[in-house]
């Protein structure tokens, strides 16, 4: 596992409409150099709440691994190209390899 102080990785998970649309911000974050690997998961059944009602809604989760200095700038580009008003984006802390963090460091841009 990573060595004492050294800073986790982030993984980033959002959810768009459509397989094409995930596909899309995939791609286009690992061309940028924003997440060193980016995986489309669907479709998923979400069930929510939104402007006072139940909603339930197919939709494709993507996870996004990158580096926490990256993070920021991963959130921005994500969110100015996203397709809902209000992108789901969580960010989990987790723990890697020394050898599998570097990895993702250096396919920053």
């Amino acid at each position: 596992m990573a060595a004492t102080g050294s800073e986790p990785l982030r993984l980033v998970l959002t959810t768009l409409p459509d397989r094409k649309a995930a596909e899309e911000l995939a791609r286009g974050s690992v061309d940028a150099g924003l997440a060193a690997c980016a995986q489309v998961e669907g479709p998923i059944a979400s069930h929510y709440r939104w402007e006072g009602r139940t909603c339930a809604e197919e939709e494709w989760r993507l996870t996004l691994k990158a580096a926490a200095e990256g993070e920021p700038a991963l959130r921005a580009w994500v969110h100015a190209r996203h397709p809902h008003a209000t992108p789901q984006w969580v960010v989990l802390a987790a723990d890697a390899s020394d050898a599998y963090r570097d990895w993702v460091r250096a396919a920053r841009a």
